[in-house]
């Protein structure tokens, strides 16, 4: 057991009296601070493990954990988090981009998609602190904030620039964020605070021309910040081939957002990750990522990145072993996880798996197509699953735990669903 300085348990146990939440202390990035996060941070904190370990501890970025950073730690473990109400779905038929809500609780009442509610029809979406952030991609160019408390009402919307296909978003604080731009080589810097004229949204970019293949284009995607950290998922794909296929492993690029500097790359064991993840996926110190390689053919799986070594442990669960390309995947506990899994032969399938042997526990469903696009845990412990099947187009509810459909018939939201976030 681990004994503690006087001064650190007296601290510790002093700001279990605080209620005010603060950030920090979420070493693996799930967006919780657990009793064992806060033992990593501590062991940090007095010198007997590498901060690489809890990165997330360290607000000021100074390379240490003060005894303020650990009250802020466990502050936010006892932060009393509100329970997800709704879902909020991006809906599309690809020619009109809408959105749908529907509450948790049953009869799940449906708000659905309508000429009101408009988005662009390649969009995805993140929620942040209440808000909701929709990333409108290809030939939509822009980033739309939408505010619920305000029935959805469109607060802010800026353009990243003609034709440069933004793909994420990832905060930094309340007025920085970085946005992937999937048509150039520069990562944008970008205030979701900006004025309603967007004078001030583009405040700065990061040049990723070096770390790009020999198209100069590094086809930039999903990211995800870790303490101080930004990891920029770069699909490294031949702009100029018909397919955009790979032109080799791909890689990770790492910037130090203290100042907006790329300062490392990590090579990844597979090609082209390519999921419907909220940005890249943190679990207990990794980072885990799908590699559809090239499609249907089985060269690529679920690969994960230990920070704390700033290296890749190589493809943990095959595509041999799924039986196709990985197009999207939660986990549930460290021995069951679901994915979308693209067969040979236009068949998509969700699946349960145990990622510690890679055996496939059941397959849930089977369609035609890729017609299954994404799927999303929410804190009920259920499994949502966009269902985008013609005339039976809808969401599909699983529980988690066992994989038992908790729909009769898939929930129709107007139109077909595409990207699932829950809200408060």
């Amino acid at each position: 057991m681990l004994k503690l300085p006087k001064i650190v348990t007296l601290t510790i146990v002093a700001a279990i009296c605080v209620a005010k939440p603060a950030a920090g202390g979420d070493c693996n990035g799930d967006g919780t601070v657990t009793v064992n996060e806060l033992v990593t941070a501590v062991r940090v904190s007095l010198g007997e493990g590498a901060l690489a370990t809890c990165p997330a501890s360290d607000r000021n970025g100074d390379g240490a954990i003060s005894i303020d950073e650990l009250v802020a730690a466990v502050r936010e473990a006892l932060a009393d988090r509100p329970r997800q109400q709704r879902a909020f779905v991006i809906t599309t038929n690809f020619t009109a981009g809408s959105f749908a809500t529907m509450e948790l609780d049953e009869p799940r009442a449906v708000t659905p998609s309508s000429s009101e509610r408009r988005v662009h029809q390649d969009a995805v979406v993140r929620v942040r602190d209440g808000l909701v952030y929709v990333v409108n991609r290809l030939f939509g160019d822009n980033l739309q904030i939408l505010d619920p408390e305000d029935d959805y009402r469109t607060i802010l919307q800026c353009s990243t620039g003609n034709a440069t296909n933004p793909h994420d978003i990832a905060f930094a604080s309340d007025d920085k964020a970085y946005m992937t731009l999937y048509e150039e080589s520069e990562l944008l810097i970008v205030n979701p605070r900006a004025q309603p004229d967007c004078s001030d949204f583009v405040i700065g970019s990061i040049d990723l021309e070096d770390v790009a293949d020999p198209d100069g284009i590094p086809d930039m995607s999903q990211m995800v910040i870790v303490g101080q950290r930004l990891y920029v998922g770069l699909q490294l794909l031949d702009i100029n081939s018909v397919l955009r296929d790979p032109t080799g492993p791909s890689r990770l690029a790492v910037i130090d957002i203290t100042t907006d500097t790329l300062i490392d790359t990590i090579e990844l064991t597979g090609e082209n990750p390519f999921s419907a993840t909220k940005g890249l996926t943190v679990r207990k110190g990794k980072i885990w990522v799908a590699n559809a390689g090239q499609f249907e053919v089985m060269d690529g799986g679920l690969e994960s990145v230990d920070l704390a070594r700033g290296e890749s442990d190589g493809i943990v669960v095959s595509e041999d072993q799924l039986g196709g390309d990985i197009t999207d995947f939660v986990f549930v506990a460290d021995d069951l996880a679901y994915a979308l899994v693209s067969r040979p032969g236009f068949v998509t399938a969700l699946v349960s798996f145990d990622p510690t042997t890679g055996s496939i526990n059941d397959t849930l469903l089977e369609s035609e197509g890729f017609s299954l696009f994404d799927i999303e845990l929410n804190d009920r412990g259920e499994l949502f699953l966009a269902d985008r099947r013609r005339q039976q187009d809808g969401i599909r509810i699983y529980r988690a735990e066992d994989g038992v459909e908790l729909t009769d018939e898939p929930i129709d939201l107007g139109l077909a669903p595409f990207e699932i976030v829950f809200l408060p």
